[in-house]
């Protein structure tokens, strides 16, 4: 009974360590944009990419995938880190009022307070990690007796200095730019679990992977749909209080700490230099800051537009380096495609021009295929 136990727990927590800004706000935006539809189209791929990973790596094969990968697995973590802390000054600053010296003040201190209880959670060993994400993936529905649960539903909670505040309440968008935005969604869901570490030691530790990330797949589903009944149709955003506050900070923090723990444990071949981290931390903060923040009216509030740019790390930069870099293609060869990339994923995001955004995949794709012949040959 242990072992099943064991494996049921690793994939708790992996609920939790997934569990962070793209599946804490993220719906909102897609159910703004796209209404349901879109939604769905966020969740299933999400969700299935991430089982895929326990079905298909057992635990010799997780330990081949993270050394072929390398560094860029660090290069994961530390973005999804950035990523953590960027949301985490960003969102704090809607609970605090308008005032710009306070916006200021927490926008750094949140992040900064997030990284410092993370750090220390770090230092923990397995089975306090195992157990503490398993807790948390429970207890997460507990969330909703909270102010701004349930009782808080229908209630209206968008206030002056949040996107979407002037937003109606139909979707913004049809359904074609989703259709042409669903092949990087897809690519990224399937590729990004491959550089999680945490998915690795989940991989590589639970007795049974697959009942691990099978019930991981069946509970960050359900986490996914906790999420999305935080969704204030009138507005397309949270239903700002106690309720989102304490799912987001409770949720990130893990994340944070989760990420922080592989990085200090990672062996020499995945390593990544403390200071490029640092820089990462150190600009994710900056960008928080109200001043640095901007909107491109109407579908997207100040800060989101910086949300979807970070977002592209998942969309663009990580499924082109799990096509090319795992097979050895010249750097050269993935910088260009990167290059080509960013406007066409930008301008998608931003602009919702989506029909940009596969041709970098397909370039990724196409070069892949021509380092292999020439290996061939």
């Amino acid at each position: 009974m242990r072992r099943p136990l064991e494996s049921i727990q690793w994939g708790l927590y992996c609920t939790s360590s997934w569990t962070w800004c793209i599946g804490m706000y993220l719906p909102f935006i897609m159910l703004r944009l796209w209404g349901w539809p879109g939604f769905w189209a966020f969740l299933v791929p999400n969700v299935v990419g991430c089982t895929l990973f326990g079905l298909a790596l057992d635990r010799k094969r997780s330990r081949a995938l993270a050394r072929r990968l390398g560094w860029t697995c660090a290069l994961f973590s530390a973005v999804t880190i950035a990523y953590q802390l960027y949301f985490a000054g960003w969102t704090a600053q809607w609970f605090v009022g308008d005032a710009a010296g306070l916006r200021t003040v927490v926008a750094t201190g949140a992040p900064i307070a997030m990284l410092a209880v993370a750090a220390m959670l770090a230092l923990r060993d397995d089975g306090a990690w195992r157990m503490l994400g398993a807790v948390l993936a429970l207890a997460a529905p507990a969330v909703l007796l909270l102010p701004g649960g349930l009782a808080g539903a229908g209630a209206g909670a968008a206030t002056a200095g949040t996107p979407a505040a002037d937003s109606t309440t139909a979707p913004l968008l049809g359904t074609l730019p989703l259709a042409f935005a669903l092949p990087t969604i897809i690519a990224g869901f399937l590729a990004s679990p491959l550089f999680d570490l945490t998915f690795h030691r989940a991989a590589q530790h639970a007795p049974s992977p697959r009942l691990a990330f099978l019930t991981f797949g069946a509970t960050f589903a359900a986490m996914l749909l906790l999420v999305a009944s935080f969704n204030d149709p009138a507005d397309g955003m949270p239903r700002l209080g106690p309720a989102i506050a304490t799912l987001w900070a409770v949720q990130l923090t893990f994340t944070v700490g989760a990420h922080l723990r592989e990085l200090f444990r990672a062996p020499p071949s995945i390593r990544l230099p403390v200071p490029l981290t640092g820089a990462l931390i150190a600009l994710a903060m900056l960008l928080a800051l109200p001043d640095v923040a901007f909107a491109i009216a109407p579908a997207l509030g100040p800060g989101e537009p910086t949300y979807l740019g970070f977002l592209g790390a998942y969309g663009l930069l990580f499924p082109v380096l799990a096509v090319l870099e795992a097979r050895g293609a010249p750097r050269a060869m993935t910088l260009a495609i990167l290059g080509l990339g960013v406007p066409c994923y930008l301008l998608g995001a931003w602009e919702f021009r989506t029909f940009l955004m596969p041709l970098p995949i397909v370039a990724a794709i196409v070069a892949a295929r021509l380092v292999n012949r020439a290996t061939k040959s």
